[in-house]
């Protein structure tokens, strides 16, 4: 997190806080614990043996499946996607279309009203490749598994701390700036009065956030974007365990698709779907196939009914800083959103030629070049 209460972060920050008093869970889904038994069940091997002369157990195991198979991986399958896309593109229109329905190969092609003009290419974020991540990391993972925060009792009691420690490591609140409220009732946005929450006109009931705490420590928003140390000044990190942003990829809580394989399907269902954890570290977000505004996303085709037609409320000149701006229906709106939705639509992707002589945005152009591209 990058902000937080005003109060300087003293030295001293309280020992064993997270087992007093319990704020943190584990996250069982993580892969961390699946290789966590395979250690278990080698220690306990290890000390079944008979007692040998000298003989120590090893710390870790020597020959760990996991490090065997990363050494063996070879780097060109890095890019290689993490599970198995839900959705192919074969059967997409029968999903939603109507069985009335001509297909896209017999209607005639819509009129188009967005810029196709489109400069993405593949994400230029330097993340976490596999082949660079050491034995001894991977040993971590397996032995510690990821934790995180229980949400629901975090910054709610003042701390009953008099001794000086560091706040950004402390579960207890010190001041309003650093108080989250009970519930899940007020949303993400920052309230105007932020700044002097006590002179907010609907006090506690206030629908947006009061401050960053409120805002960053939400179910919704926790652990959904890096840190902004990350991934290599991951120590300067001011609030450790307790930090809301991921510190590596089994941290976070999104669907990362940058580690996806980039076919078709990827570019119709996938692709500008989800928003950019990277926002905290400097990149080019032209290069990158997640969203960072409202322009740039997509809703899942898969998961909203939409009709591969602009929507007529949508201002394609405009710059839209909340999504009912663009469209009062927002996501129920059974048309498209911006061009991006429009061309990467799976009824439109690859169905028309592209209209530039000399593109260069290879595959990530949604139109065709070569009639073995074509849909």
């Amino acid at each position: 997190m990058n902000t937080n209460a005003n109060q300087p972060a003293n030295k001293g920050a309280v020992p064993n806080s997270s087992q007093q008093f319990n704020y943190f869970t584990n996250d069982s889904q993580s892969p961390s614990n699946e290789n966590f038994s395979m250690f278990e069940q080698f220690a306990s091997q290890s000390q079944s043996n008979p007692a040998q002369k000298g003989y120590q157990p090893p710390l870790y195991p020597p020959q760990n499946p996991l490090i065997q198979q990363q050494q063996q991986q070879p780097q060109q399958q890095e890019r290689k996607k993490l599970k198995k896309l839900s959705v192919k593109s074969q059967t997409f229109q029968n999903i939603f279309a109507p069985s009335n329905t001509q297909t896209p190969q017999n209607n005639p092609e819509p009129v188009f009203t967005y810029d196709s003009a489109t400069d993405v290419t593949l994400s230029s974020v330097d993340t976490e490749p596999i082949s660079t991540i050491s034995s001894l990391q991977i040993n971590a993972l397996n032995t510690y598994p990821i934790e995180h925060l229980e949400l629901s009792n975090f910054k709610l009691k003042p701390c009953p701390h008099n001794t000086q420690h560091n706040h950004k490591q402390c579960p207890f609140y010190h001041n309003l700036k650093d108080r989250k409220r009970p519930g899940n009732f007020y949303s993400s946005d920052l309230c105007e009065y932020a700044e002097n929450p006590e002179n907010c006109p609907d006090g506690e009931m206030c629908l947006k956030a009061h401050n960053r705490v409120e805002q960053l420590y939400k179910p919704e928003k926790y652990k959904t974007k890096f840190c902004s140390h990350y991934p290599h000044s991951l120590q300067l990190c001011e609030y450790g365990t307790f930090c809301s942003f991921a510190h590596n990829e089994h941290d976070i809580t999104i669907d990362l698709i940058h580690n996806f394989e980039y076919d078709d399907d990827f570019y119709m269902f996938h692709f500008k779907t989800v928003w950019c954890p990277f926002n905290l570290t400097q990149h080019d977000k032209a290069l990158c196939v997640y969203a960072h505004n409202w322009q740039d996303y997509r809703r899942k085709p898969q998961s909203f009914q939409y009709d591969p037609l602009p929507c007529s409320n949508w201002k394609s000149t405009d710059f839209i800083v909340n999504y009912e701006d663009g469209c009062p229906l927002k996501e129920k709106c059974s048309k498209c959103h911006g061009w991006k939705e429009l061309e990467y639509h799976p009824l439109n992707y690859k169905t028309k030629h592209c209209p530039s002589k000399n593109c260069t945005k290879g595959r990530d152009c949604p139109h065709y070049h070569q009639m073995k591209e074509r849909r």
